[in-house]
This record gives C-alpha cells, structure tokens and sequence, in this order.
C-alpha cells in the first residue's frame, strides 16, 4: 500500500547548501572590498624623524678607529736560553744600536762550546798535518826526480867516453854493456818517478782544494760557535726606546721568549682595523683625514695587513702633509675616503634602512601624508645614501623605524 513520504530531510540540505554558497559569497565580497581600500595609521610628528633629500658632494668614507703606534718595531727574543746574569739598561730608555741590554748564563753552553771547539780544532790540525804530508812527499819526490836527472846524465856523459874507449880496444866490451845496461835501467827508472810526479800532482791539487774547503768550513763553525756564546748577551739592533722588558736577576729564560722591543720614535704610524667586505676596496695610496687639536690632518694607508682575524683586518697609515703632534697609543677616528667626491642625490641616514633594505620609503606630501614610494639607493657613508632612483632634491622622507606601522599603506602625520 501506498505510504506518506517526509520532505523535511530534503528541506535541510538545500538550507544548508544555500548558507554555504552564501557565506562563501559573502567572503569573496569582503575580500573584494578590502582590496579597493588604503590601509592608514596616525602618526604624531614628534614621534617620526624626517629627512630632506639634497643633492650635493657626495663623499663615500668609513670611520675608522686608528691607534698611533712607532713607525718601526723590532721585537727581541732570547736566541740562547739561561738565566739572567746583568741587566745593563732599565725600560723605556733610548738604547744605541749594539747596546747590551741583559746577559744570560748558560754553564751547559759553555760546556758544549768547548767540546765542540775541541773537536774541530782537532779536525783542523789533523787536515793541516795531512796537507803539510802531503808537500812533503811531493818534495820528496821532486828532489828523487832531480837526483835521478844528474846521475843520468853523468851515466850519459860516461856512455859517450866507453864508446870512444871501446872502439880504441881500451874498454872491455863486458864492461861496456854493463854501463849501458845500467844507462837503459836509469831511464826507464826516471820515466817511473816522472809519471809518479805527475800523478803525484793531480792527486794533490784535488785533495788541496777539498782540504782547503774544510778548513774554511771549520773556521766558520768555529766563528758560529763564538758568536752563539756571544748570543747569550742580548744587544740593541738598532737605535730607538726600550720597553717591554720585564726581567729580573736570575730569572730563567727560554730560547725563542720574547725579550723586550725597541720602537723607533722618530716617527709614526696609525694602525686602524677593518671590516672585512671592505677589502678588496681598501688598497695601498687610500687618503683618509682625521681631526687633532682643531686641524684637520690628511693621512694616507701604506701597507695592508691581508690576514682576517674576527672580521677584521689591519692596515698602517702614514701622516702626509704637516705632521701633527701625537704620541704613542693615542686613537683618531680617522674618515677613510673610498671613492672620489661627487655630485648626487642624497638621503640622511635612518634605521628604515633596517626595515625595508633600502627598497621602498615613506614620502610625505604638502599635506602631511605619507604614502610608500619605491626607491634604489646606491653607495652610503655614516650620514648620507646615495639615492639612484626614486626620490628628487626637497621630497621629505619619515627615516625613523617602520615596524610599528604595520606595513600602512600611509601615514597620517599630525
């Protein structure tokens, strides 16, 4: 049989399909108004910085913190270790070149420069004995080749007489080749000591020049065995101040440790470190000025340190121009020009840097609005940004921070 069937079921779903289509309209409308609509926030004038952009000399520097140090320093350090036996000037005298400072006592050097000098001395002597044997025997031979030479020719004169006797049967022939017998020995016996002369000289001219090298190889030795005693005595390199030295009667000191130094005062430098993206920037000839007793002091850099340590890195300035007058470990914040002075476009420097990297800024109109505008900015120094794009001589621009401005699409400045 036939039944009633119940349409509210059916009713409920379409409600609720149509409240879904409606909310989601009603979200696409909202959505779409909000987009025609300019986010704006008020600002008291006194809690916003503004600036005005000129166009001048722009001049790109870094500050720098520069220390004034001596223009030379040579370190001293113990070539020889021991204990301190004299010290013959106090710190922060000025000390000649070749000056004694401290004295070092080391009895085990001593000790093993007298052994060592024993045994090359002995080598000397030894090499001395062996060349003086050595002309010796060459002599000897000499003298045997000379003897040789006279007794052949008496045994060649003798030989022209047998000759002139045997053919007048006055000379026994037996007795005649026995004289010429002994005449043929004599003359192979000198052609022996000949070439033993010969060799005798080759041999010696080969050990003479190697013995002679010796000898000036022990005499250098013997020289560097002396002057290491005469380390234990520290002496002044050069003329100058001496400081650092910190050492009393008896105290040990090892090989390598440093001594003292000695700065040469006759004039100065100014060591400044920095940042290190600056380096390939910074070079040897960079003009630099520094303000000292109310002049302004030009100042250029001379040597450039490469080694980075904590992202930083050194380099030595020299005064150019009239000198000023400074002391040793005085500091000057020293303005180091990286570029040639230029006209262009210019913003005061603000912390809305930190909050839009320099790409977009607020310019405020006739009417105290502030509305985003977007900007290149170029090269900077500590008061200034080189402005490329974007912004032209008399706009004023808020350069204070940003953040609490909820990225407003503009500013209402009362």
């Amino acid at each position: 049989m036939d039944r009633t069937i119940d349409p509210r079921p059916a009713r409920r779903k379409r409600l609720i399909a149509l409240g879904c289509i409606g909310g989601l309209a009603l979200l696409l409308i909202i959505f779409w108004a909000s987009s025609f609509t300019t986010s704006r926030v008020r600002v008291e004038t006194s809690k916003v910085t503004i600036g005005t952009v000129e166009k001048g000399l722009f001049k790109e520097f870094i500050p720098v913190t520069g220390t004034v140090q001596p223009i030379q320093t040579v370190f001293l350090d113990a070539l020889e270790g021991g204990t301190v036996k004299q010290r013959f000037v106090e710190d922060g005298h000025m000390v000649k070149a070749g000056e004694p400072i401290i004295e070092l006592n080391n009895p085990q050097l001593h000790m093993d420069a007298i052994n060592r000098e024993a045994q090359l001395l002995d080598q000397q002597n030894n090499l001395r004995n062996t060349r003086l044997a050595m002309d010796q025997q060459t002599t000897r031979l000499k003298d045997d080749l000379l003897n040789l030479d006279k007794e052949l020719r008496r045994l060649e004169r003798d030989a022209r007489v047998d000759e002139r006797l045997v053919k007048d049967s006055m000379l026994a022939t037996n007795t005649f080749l026995s004289n010429k017998e002994n005449l043929e020995y004599m003359r192979e016996k000198r052609k022996l000591l000949a070439a033993n002369v010969r060799s005798d000289s080759t041999f010696r001219q080969s050990q003479v020049g190697s013995i002679s090298t010796n000898l000036v190889l022990i005499d250098q030795n013997l020289k560097f065995l002396r002057e290491n005693l005469q380390n234990l005595v520290i002496k002044a390199p050069i003329d100058g101040q001496l400081s650092g030295l910190n050492v009393e009667l008896g105290q040990t000191k090892q090989r390598g440790e440093r001594i003292a130094q000695i700065d040469v005062l006759e004039n100065f430098k100014v060591r400044a470190r920095i940042p290190e993206h600056y380096v390939s920037r910074v070079s040897i000839g960079l003009q630099g000025t520094f303000a000292h007793a109310g002049k302004e002091h030009a100042i250029e850099v001379f040597k450039v340190y490469p080694e980075v340590s904590n992202g930083e890195f050194d380099v030595d300035l020299r005064f150019t121009g009239e000198k000023p007058d400074v002391r040793r470990g005085q500091t000057f914040q020293v303005r180091l020009q990286l570029s040639e002075d230029m006209q262009a476009v210019m913003l005061p420097r603000g912390p809305f840097f930190q909050d839009t990297g320099g790409q977009w800024v607020y310019v405020i109109d006739a009417e105290g609005t502030a509305t985003k505008r977007e900007v290149k900015l170029g090269r900077q120094n500590p008061d200034r940004y080189e402005v490329l794009e974007g912004l032209q001589p008399g706009d004023r621009v808020v350069t204070s921070r940003y953040s609490a401005f909820n990225n407003a699409d503009e500013l209402l400045i009362r």
